[in-house]
C-alpha cells in the first residue's frame, strides 16, 4: 500500500549522477530522498506504521521544507530533549551553572554551637553527589568548620522549593514513576535521585529474594513480587512507587545465573533523603546535630517557616555546555527535566513543568514557528502526551542553527555510528559521521531528529519519526539508515 508524498515547496536539488547503488556513491536529489522514505514506509513492518519525515536546508528559507507526512502529530519520545536543550542553550546560555547553597538560621555562639537550622538550598543541580556522597558531604562539613560551627542545635533542612513540590509531570505513566528513568526533577536532587535494589537469583521461576537497597531507605516498606527469569533475559524488573510515598513494590524478572542482581529505582523524596543523609554524616563524623531532618515541604505542611537565612557556602555544577552533552548523548531524563525546569525559573521565576512548557512555547513562537498541534507534557520525552509534527521539529532545528550558541548545541548531539545513542546505527554506511541527531525510543517508536552534513558540504536539519512499527528494531534501524545514506549524497 503506497502513500502519497505530501511536501511543501521543494528547495533546489543538487543535480548529479543518477542514484544507482546503496550506499550511494553519487549525488542525490531531495526527491530521491523523499522517494526512499516513501519506499521504506510501504515495506513490511512499516506498512501499518505512522512514518513522518521533514528536511530543510539550513541556508534556505525555513518555508522550503520537503517532507513526507510531515504535518502528522507524532509522539517524539526522547527527541523532545533536542527541543528542550536547544532552548536552554540560548535562554540559559552555555555558561549557566546550577548552584547549591548552604544556609543557616540563628547565630553561632562562642562555643561553635549553631543555635538554629542548617539548610541545604537546592538549585536544581542534577549532578549533585551524582555517584557518591562523601566528596560533597566532606566539602559541606569543611564549610561549616570555616564559619566556626562545631555542632548544630537544630535540624538539617532540605529546601527543594525552586522547582515546587510536584516532582514529576502529571502526564507520566504510573509504571514509570518508581524507576530510575522516571526519577523526578527535585529542586534538591542528589545521587541522581536513584537507589539500587538488590536481589538474589536462585532457580528460574522462583521468587527473587530482596536483600535491601543501596543506599538504605529508612521508613519505607518493600513489597517484593520479583521473579527469576531465564539466563540472559536481562533486567526486566520494575519499581512501583509514588513521589513522597512510603511503599515500594518490585515486579518483573531478573536473570538467573547472575548471583546477586541489582536494579535501579527513583528516590521517593530526594530532598528529605539528602537532608537526612547529611545529618547522619555529620553525627557520625563528630559534628552533632540535635534535631531530626526535614524539608521545606514538610515545614510548610506544619505551618512553619525557617526565618532569615545566611549563605555560608555555594557549590556550582559544571557549565550547561557540558551538561548538554551528557543529556543528549546518554538521553538522560533527569538532566533534561532539571534543565527544562531551569528554563522556567529563568523566564518566569517559577520552576514548575507548566512554567517551563510556557517558556519553551513562547521561545519557538517568537521564532515564527506554527505550534498548532504541538503538545509538551515534559522536557525529556517520557510523556506519551507529547506530540510534535516532523515539520515543527525540523523548523525548530533550523531556527536553532541561527542561534548565537548553535555550535554548542550541535556538538551535544551524538554522531551516527560513532557516539552516544547513535553509536549502534549507521556504522559503515554513507551516513556515518555525517548525521548528528537525538534519538527517541519507546515501545514501537523509533525517532531521530538532528542535522546532516551532506557530501556536497551543505547542512540540513531533519526529523524522521516511525511510530507503531510491526517488526524488530534492527529492521527499522536498517530502513532508517537506507534513507540516511541517500540523504548523505545531497
Amino acid at each position: 500500500m503506497g502513500r502519497s508524498l505530501r511536501r511543501a515547496r521543494i528547495f533546489p536539488a543538487v543535480f548529479g549522477w543518477l542514484l544507482v547503488a546503496n550506499p550511494p556513491s553519487f549525488a542525490s536529489t531531495v526527491e530521491e530522498v523523499l522517494a526512499e522514505v516513501e519506499k521504506v514506509a510501504g515495506e513490511s513492518g512499516l506498512r501499518t506504521a505512522l512514518v513522518g519525515f521533514a528536511l530543510v536546508d539550513l541556508e534556505a528559507d525555513p518555508g522550503t521544507v520537503a517532507g513526507y507526512r510531515m504535518d502528522d502529530g507524532l509522539v517524539p519520545a526522547s527527541t523532545m530533549k533536542a527541543i528542550t536543550t536547544a532552548v536552554a542553550n540560548e535562554v540559559l546560555g552555555p555558561d549557566f551553572r546550577f548552584v547549591t547553597r548552604l544556609e543557616t538560621t540563628g547565630e553561632v555562639d562562642p562555643e561553635g554551637v549553631l543555635k538554629g537550622d542548617l539548610i541545604i538550598r537546592g538549585g536544581g543541580d542534577p549532578t549533585l553527589a551524582a555517584t557518591e556522597f562523601s566528596p560533597t558531604f566532606s566539602k559541606w562539613k569543611a564549610a561549616l568548620a570555616a564559619v566556626g560551627i562545631r555542632s548544630i542545635e537544630g535540624r538539617v533542612i532540605g529546601d527543594a522549593s525552586i522547582f515546587g513540590t510536584a516532582l514529576t509531570p502529571d502526564t507520566w505513566q504510573w509504571n514509570d514513576l518508581g524507576n530510575y528513568y522516571g526519577a523526578g526533577a527535585c529542586g534538591l536532587t542528589v545521587h541522581q535521585n536513584l537507589f539500587y535494589a538488590n536481589f538474589r537469583t536462585p532457580s528460574v521461576g522462583a521468587r527473587a529474594p530482596f536483600t535491601g537497597t543501596t543506599p538504605k531507605l529508612p521508613d519505607h516498606e518493600f513489597y517484593n513480587e520479583m521473579r527469576v527469569g531465564a539466563p540472559g533475559s536481562g533486567d526486566q524488573g520494575y519499581v512501583y512507587a509514588d513521589p513522597y510515598g512510603k511503599l515500594v513494590t518490585f515486579r518483573g524478572t531478573v536473570p538467573s545465573g547472575s548471583g546477586d542482581f541489582t536494579i535501579k529505582g527513583a528516590l521517593p523524596d530526594p530532598a528529605l533523603f539528602c537532608a537526612r543523609s547529611f545529618s547522619e554524616y555529620l553525627n557520625e563524623s563528630g559534628l552533632s546535630v540535635s534535631g531530626g531532618a526535614s524539608t521545606d515541604r514538610l515545614l510548610a505542611m506544619a505551618g512553619e517557616e525557617t526565618g532569615a537565612r545566611k549563605v555560608i557556602h555555594e557549590q556550582s555544577s559544571e557549565p550547561l555546555s557540558s551538561l548538554l552533552v551528557t543529556t543528549n548523548h546518554k538521553s538522560d531524563n533527569l538532566k533534561a527535566e532539571c534543565i527544562h525546569r531551569a528554563i522556567g525559573v529563568k523566564v518566569s521565576g517559577r520552576g514548575t513543568t507548566e512554567s517551563a512548557v510556557a517558556a519553551v512555547r513562547e521561545y519557538w513562537e517568537e521564532k515564527g514557528i506554527d505550534l498548532t498541534g504541538f503538545t509538551m507534557g515534559d522536557g525529556c520525552g517520557l510523556s506519551r502526551a507529547n506530540t510534535v509534527t516532523p515539520r515543527q521539529m525540523a523548523l525548530m532545528l533550523h531556527a536553532a542553527s541561527k542561534g548565537e550558541h548553535f555550535e554548542t548545541f550541535r556538538a551535544s548531539l551524538p554522531v551516527a555510528g560513532r557516539s552516544g545513542t547513535l553509536k549502534s546505527i549507521g556504522s559503515g554506511s554513507s551516513a556515518e559521521g555525517r548525521i548528528r541527531a537525538k534519538s527517541g525510543t519507546m515501545d514501537r517508536i523509533r525517532n531521530y531528529a538532528g542535522y546532516l552534513e551532506a557530501r556536497s558540504g551543505k547542512r540540513y536539519a531533519f526529523s524522521f519519526f516511525v511510530t507503531n512499527y510491526a517488526t524488530d528494531l534492527a529492521s527499522v534501524k536498517s530502513k532508517i539508515v537506507r534513507v540516511w545514506s541517500v540523504m548523505a549524497g545531497l
